[in-house]
């Protein structure tokens, strides 16, 4: 018997690996990086996330723009907010601008230099081969059609602190965009995630027209990602609605896929009788169900911010191919040593999603976690649309 088990010792353990498969972790993408302008000059007038961020006072509005040094060569647009000053309070009715930083696979022979942001409350200041007043992007490949990730952040966050997972991406060949929504402009938390799917459209608008990367981008290999309150804006844009109808719906179907890191998807604030309902998908995450691309969830077993459990029955709720994995012991702001499992997680999935890679599917299909960084596991996966 002992000889017996030894001889099928062997088999018995890669059967309980294929069970259970661990995905190698994926490498940081070939690709050099490059990015647009954001050169500022540093004011006195006020902290620097304060212009990073956005803030409204008695004495006015300040914004990143207030300190750009070539505005002229920032992607900034210019979002027409809607008449209702009931969730949108003062912007109601007017313009606000909006930067973006537009971040892209370049060559590795690109001479043009780095550019470190004055700002040391970050987690990324460096922005690669930025380009200079009058420039135009040098991409990797000018005859190649790149897939397209708009990325959303987390509430008065601003794009400094997604900067690093920006620079992953566009190393794996896409061409990241992310907004600095410039939350502290607003009145309201409703009205704010209302304005971002607003921004959100606006921004695809924007991109896809633009002279320098209209005809780099592949309009059919769109995908979305958002931390946080940004998960939200990506739930949003896949096709989720507030059945009660406080925050206008926010869909656009040139996104096909999403992934949300650690994703609001609802919940309440405060305590009886000051208690905030922020269930914009509703209670039961009924507002889900309409969501039919795919979705993938990385969220924190610790998180205090967003319930771990809310966000596996928002994912469940929905109707399409979704995934959700827990990274272990985390909270809502994850540690550095969740970046390879976050990386491997989410470019597969885009792989899979937007560049139809069946390689990449089968791991996401397969795989239960990632080797090495955190501890993290697969906690449910739905493949087929569900009615």
């Amino acid at each position: 018997m002992l000889r017996w088990f030894l001889a099928v010792l062997p088999l018995l353990t890669l059967c309980l690996r294929l069970l259970s498969a661990e995905l190698e972790p994926i490498r940081p993408g070939p690709f050099a990086v490059a990015c647009t302008n954001l050169e500022v000059t540093p004011q006195d007038s006020g902290p620097m996330f304060d212009f990073l961020n956005g803030k409204t006072s008695s004495s006015g509005t300040v914004y990143l723009t207030d300190i750009l040094v070539h505005p002229e060569a920032v992607p900034t647009l210019q979002v027409d907010v809607p008449r209702d000053s009931k969730l949108f309070g003062k912007q109601a009715g007017t313009r606000i601008p909006l930067v973006l930083l537009i971040v892209y696979p370049t060559t590795q022979e690109n001479p043009r230099p780095n550019y470190k942001y004055p700002y040391k409350e970050t987690g990324d200041a460096l922005f690669t081969h930025m380009q200079q007043l009058g420039e135009t992007p040098i991409l990797a490949d000018p005859a190649v059609k790149y897939p397209l990730i708009i990325h959303s952040g987390g509430y008065n966050t601003h794009g400094l602190w997604h900067l690093s997972r920006m620079k992953e991406l566009a190393a794996h060949g896409y061409i990241v965009v992310d907004m600095f929504h410039g939350d502290g402009r607003g009145t309201n938390f409703a009205g704010n995630l209302a304005l971002r799917s607003i921004e959100l459209r606006a921004t695809l608008d924007y991109v896809l027209q633009h002279s320098d990367f209209a005809t780099a981008i592949d309009a059919d290999r769109i995908g979305a990602n958002g931390d946080s309150a940004g998960g939200h804006t990506i739930a949003a844009a896949l096709g989720g609605i507030d059945p009660s109808g406080r925050i206008p719906e926010g869909a656009d179907p040139r996104i096909k896929a999403g992934v949300g890191l650690v994703p609001f998807l609802g919940g309440s604030a405060g305590i009886w009788p000051f208690k905030m309902d922020l269930w914009y998908f509703g209670e039961d995450h009924a507002g889900l169900r309409c969501v039919r691309r795919p979705f993938l969830a990385l969220y924190a077993e610790k998180d205090t911010n967003v319930s771990p459990e809310g966000v596996v029955a928002g994912v469940h709720a929905m109707a399409g191919p979704t995934i959700a994995v827990m990274l272990d012991g985390e909270t809502h702001l994850v540690s550095n040593a969740t970046s390879s499992d976050i990386r491997t997680w989410e470019v597969l999935f885009f792989d899979a999603w937007l560049r139809g890679d069946a390689a990449a599917r089968q791991k996401l299909k397969s795989g239960t976690s990632v080797r090495g960084g955190v501890n993290d596991h697969k906690t449910s996966q739905h493949e087929a649309p569900r009615l």
